[in-house]
């Protein structure tokens, strides 16, 4: 087994690096940004390395923002020579293999042709120092190294490729200058030379970018003529388009070497295509998802079943019944808890699945929380093993046990019912089984209103009394504050947490604000019109009753705001 570490994973590079190794046999991955390691504390960078023990890391990490690095030296040095040096030392202390990842700035430009492997270095603004350095610092520490030196890269993420796009949705004149030269190189035709070029065993400098090359100019006119828009591309010069940092005019580089040693990298055109070709597809099957749903029938399972459908999701429905679910969906009747090491085939590979499934929601005492615990964990655990990239889970307060105030994703749980202990235990073997192949949201509900008859809510009991005639309702102080949501809203949240992949673990599914008992019955009274009156002080208030509680709601605001402004 080949265990591989990437730094930089959330980046361009990076993702397309793990894309690509994700899929190779006999590999093992480990990944980390800065969420993960700070590769700038050198006793993090060691603890990291000597605990996992690669066999090779590949650095995609760098600060890359080349005019930002004139006014942040202090942080670009850090993390480009610093955290290089503090990668290498610990990588050659194990023995393994070093990767590095550097840059056609290290050349002053000044060259008419394309510049090769010894050539000397020259940079011309501070990104380029600090990347020069680092080359330096990787031959000098480690004996078992390559140093890939690529060119204008473009992948998932900010590049100079959605950089044009964006600017064409409201421009359509564009200024770019014409008289720098380079390379195009896709993040994804680099990991093919990369994968190539540590197969070799020869440790070395390489060039690696696509074939031929072009202006900035040049290449944006590329990228509006395959699509098809009617950008016009104003050409002009370095001295009238002034940047922070000076850019060098041709950095050009030969591959010639790679070519010597078998391996030919496309143009730089054909790399365009096939990464336009790509996004395409992608932006056009971005919005659809197959997306199982687990207990579809249930109270919140029918609600969360049209929320995707309606956002032109396919649904799987899987559930005992399927009596009140929409017709949209495709019903599921697979078994999931018959313990099958190939439970995601057997339910045809979905690409999210959104754990509701769960006995007795309502009868918090129940001895099921418990002895249905294991067949819920063995069946997330195979859904992971099998391959699933994305899963959410529905969670509950109860989870935390007695709290007063704002809970947040962080705060200590303690439950003290069966049903808050069986959720806890859950999410926390989920931490174990878990793999980073796998994004895992889990959705921690708080106090649910709506769809009245069909939960054991005071609300459901209060319709019910109100239906039969009763002209009361025995109620408590109703001083209690509490975190309420409407079916419909939690519903949505969690179809919108389920379908992103930019904020995980733990998600408050709430309003974020706190509302007495009182009120909020006596609104739904007066909503539904309701002929009934609240007999306050005919229960009293249970000492275990917090006095108020509800979710933070920062992550999911966050997650909701951006489908807002879509």
């Amino acid at each position: 087994m080949m265990k591989i570490m990437i730094t930089g994973a959330h980046g361009q590079l990076g993702k397309e690096l793990i894309k690509f190794y994700r899929l190779v046999p006999d590999v093992e991955l480990l990944y980390t940004d800065i969420d993960e390691l700070d590769i700038t504390v050198r006793k993090d960078v060691q603890s990291y390395i000597k605990k996992n023990r690669p066999n090779m890391v590949i650095n995609a990490a760098a600060y890359t923002a080349v005019d930002r690095c004139e006014d942040d030296k202090e942080k670009a040095f850090a993390i480009n020579v610093e955290g290089t040096k503090y990668l290498a030392q610990a990588t050659q202390e194990i023995g393994a293999v070093f990767v590095h990842i550097s840059t056609d700035y290290v050349f002053d430009g000044l060259k008419q042709e394309p510049y090769v492997e010894e050539d000397m270095t020259n940079p011309k603004n501070f990104y380029g120092i600090t990347k020069a350095e680092s080359e330096q610092v990787v031959l000098q520490t480690v004996d078992r190294h390559y140093v890939i030196r690529t060119s204008w890269l473009f992948g998932e993420g900010h590049n100079f490729v959605n950089t044009m796009l964006n600017l064409s949705k409201t421009q359509k004149s564009i200024q770019v200058v014409n008289d720098q030269k380079g390379s195009p190189t896709s993040a994804a035709e680099l990991v093919r030379a990369i994968d190539f070029i540590v197969k070799t065993n020869t440790y070395g400098i390489y060039h690696a970018c696509c074939d031929e090359a072009c202006t900035w100019a040049e290449f944006a006119d590329y990228v509006f003529d395959y699509l098809g828009l009617n950008i016009k591309v104003e050409k002009v010069l370095s001295t009238e388009y002034k940047t922070k940092a000076e850019r060098p005019l041709n950095t050009t580089m030969s591959t010639e070497k790679l070519k010597k040693m078998g391996f030919s990298m496309i143009s730089w055109k054909q790399a365009v295509e096939k990464y336009l070709d790509k996004k395409r597809e992608f932006d056009s099957n971005m919005d659809k998802k197959k997306v199982l749903v687990t207990g579809a029938n249930g109270y919140l399972g029918r609600h969360v079943v049209k929320a995707l459908l309606d956002k032109g999701h396919d649904v799987y429905a899987s559930d005992l019944r399927f009596d009140d679910i929409d017709d949209r969906a495709k019903k599921c009747d697979v078994q999931l808890f018959s313990r099958n090491e190939h439970i995601y085939d057997e339910l045809d590979r979905p690409d999210i699945v959104i754990h509701l499934a769960w006995r007795n929601g309502f009868i918090h005492n129940a001895d099921t929380h418990i002895a249905d615990l294991y067949d819920h964990y063995i069946f997330l655990k195979h859904l992971i093993d099998g391959g699933l990239p994305r899963l959410s889970v529905m969670g509950t307060m109860h989870e935390v046990g007695y709290f007063e105030g704002a809970i947040k994703e962080d705060t200590p749980t303690n439950p003290i019912s069966l049903y808050g202990i069986a959720k806890n235990s859950l999410r926390q073997m989920l931490n174990v089984a878990k793999k980073d192949t796998v994004d895992v949201t889990w959705l921690r509900a708080y106090y649910i209103l709506g769809d009245d008859l069909k939960n054991n809510s005071v609300f459901s009991k209060l319709t019910q009394k109100a239906m039969e005639g009763a002209k009361e309702f025995p109620f408590t102080s109703g001083k209690n504050k509490y975190d309420f949501i409407s079916v419909t809203e939690l519903a949505n949240q969690i179809a919108e947490a389920s379908l992103q992949n930019e904020v995980l673990g733990v998600i408050n599914c709430c309003t974020g604000n706190p509302v007495s008992l009182a009120d909020k019955v006596e609104e739904y009274i007066a909503e539904n019109n309701l002929d009934i009156k609240l007999q306050y002080g005919a229960f009293p208030d249970r000492e275990y009753d917090s006095s108020g509680v509800w979710g933070d709601p920062t992550k999911i605001n966050r997650i909701m705001s951006k489908v807002k402004k879509v």
